[in-house]
């Protein structure tokens, strides 16, 4: 009880002055005897039940106190004279060891040589009562030889009634792990972005530059001091602007990833193609919080791919050209013909082929030797060129003195006007032929036909009718045309 100690003894004071009264006469200095004995017995009594009290509270507290470091979510050892005395199940499962294995033994078992000073001194300095808030990091080695990063933090206390060391300890290997990760992250960010040939830069929702990486000097001309807190539109081609609003809208929104060429200007004012790279960066909340791009010269890549374009034109012009004539080839002719028919098929429309040959022309070429019959060959081939005109109308050297024309979209009359039309302006040409009566001037011979195509038929059944007209022509009598085995005299 809280007076048990003061009862009794007054009870006891009490009891001695009454056995007393029986053998000595009750006087005044009796009583006040009694009194004073009495007011000793409660102080003693007092005295007593405060003791009491302490020794209890230390006890409860101590209890208290192992409660706490048993049941802490962190690991905790006590170390007292050198030795741990005292382990919570947290730090049994971090060393991978049984508190009996633990107790008795030193703190420096598990702890790397190498913080072995750091830990003594610490140690020494809570022994004398010294506390700190401070946290070190040191090393640890497991029952299963497993090396931790640890953080720890101490403060003296009473345990058992004698002074001792509590330490909190803390794993931080998986943490260290991180920073390390991320250390070495920024780092090869730094290394790649202050190293790039290529342009790295970071702007913020509104189009804002916040970082440029160095090489913004040597593909633009500007520091990135220069260009940091300006405007994308300050450097773009007022022909790009709508582009780039539009993406910067959608990269607002849901656009995640962009690759776009546009023109930048140059500090000396000129513009260079750039082909960028953007990515948004977005918060949890995905609203945006950047847009990361990486751009890259092409202006000379551009300029070699305009010339490869234009290379290509020009092979492809020799390749489908005739150099002697300068209109289509051969080759040409067979890839026009397959095109148009296959159009005209689709649209049912009729579909006229000419073939045509110049009148003697081996005699020609041999009274007016080589030079002579090739510059006729050019003449002829110019003005049936000139002679159709509409975009469609196809005109090619077929082979020798031969040429073709084809007519999509044309029936028999309209082939049947191109076909004198063609004779006529040969004729008009006026170059001489040998000197006779019969053939004063170069002529040719036509042959014309006109298909429908359908499944039924091929492109080249069109061909094969038009050189049987011509033959029929070249057999029967030169310098006219034959549409159908009509044959009609220029």
């Amino acid at each position: 009880m809280k007076y048990t100690g003061r009862i009794t003894l007054v009870f006891i004071s009490m009891m001695v002055s009454f056995i007393e009264s029986f053998t000595e006469p009750t006087t005044t200095w009796s009583i006040l005897e009694a009194i004073l004995f009495a007011t000793i017995a409660a102080l003693l009594g007092w005295v007593y039940d405060k003791a009491v009290y302490y020794k209890n509270k230390a006890e409860m507290n101590e209890n208290r106190l192992c409660n706490l470091l048993r049941f802490s979510p962190e690991p905790i050892i006590v170390y007292q004279d050198g030795k741990i005395v005292f382990v919570n199940n947290k730090f049994e499962e971090l060393v991978q060891l049984p508190s009996d294995k633990l107790l008795g033994t030193s703190i420096f078992h598990c702890i790397l040589p190498e913080f072995h000073p750091m830990l003594k001194r610490r140690l020494k300095e809570m022994s004398q009562g010294k506390e700190s808030l401070d946290r070190v990091e040191l090393k640890i080695k497991t029952a299963h030889h497993n090396i931790l990063d640890i953080e720890i933090s101490s403060s003296p206390i009473l345990f058992n009634e004698k002074p001792a060391v509590e330490v909190f300890l803390r794993d931080v290997t998986k943490r260290n792990k991180l920073e390390e990760e991320l250390r070495k992250n920024e780092e090869l960010y730094r290394f790649i972005t202050e190293n790039s040939t290529d342009l790295i830069s970071f702007l913020n929702p509104n189009g804002y530059y916040e970082y440029l990486s160095p090489s913004s000097k040597d593909l633009l001309g500007f520091n990135k001091e220069e260009m940091i807190g300006s405007h994308l539109f300050d450097f773009l081609h007022p022909d790009e602007v709508e582009k780039v609003t539009t993406l910067l809208l959608e990269a607002d929104s849901e656009l995640e990833f962009a690759a776009f060429t546009h023109q930048i200007k140059k500090k000396n004012g000129s513009y260079i193609w750039i082909e960028t790279n953007a990515r948004t960066i977005r918060k949890n909340s995905r609203k945006l919080e950047g847009i990361v791009a990486v751009s890259r010269d092409i202006t000379e890549r551009l300029e070699k791919e305009k010339r490869l374009h234009e290379a290509n034109i020009k092979l492809r012009y020799i390749s489908n050209m005739d150099g002697l004539t300068g209109i289509p080839n051969r080759r040409y002719f067979d890839e026009k013909l397959a095109e148009e028919w296959n159009r005209m098929k689709r649209n049912s429309s009729p579909f006229s082929a000419i073939m045509i040959d110049i009148d003697f022309f081996k005699k020609f070429n041999d009274f007016n030797g080589h030079l002579a019959g090739d510059e006729c060959l050019r003449q002829v081939a110019t003005v049936l060129k000139n002679t159709v005109k509409r975009p469609s109308d196809f005109t090619a050297r077929y082979g020798g003195e031969e040429f073709v024309i084809l007519l999509p979209e044309t029936d028999k009359q309209g082939a049947a006007h191109v076909a004198e039309l063609l004779q006529t302006n040969v004729k008009n040409l006026n170059i001489p032929y040998i000197s006779t009566e019969t053939e004063p001037t170069v002529s040719i011979s036509i042959g014309c036909a006109t298909l429908i195509p359908n499944e039924l038929t091929k492109p080249e059944d069109l061909i094969k009718l038009a050189d049987t007209q011509l033959y029929i022509a070249k057999e029967s009598r030169h310098n006219q045309f034959i549409f159908n085995q009509l044959s009609h005299l220029a």
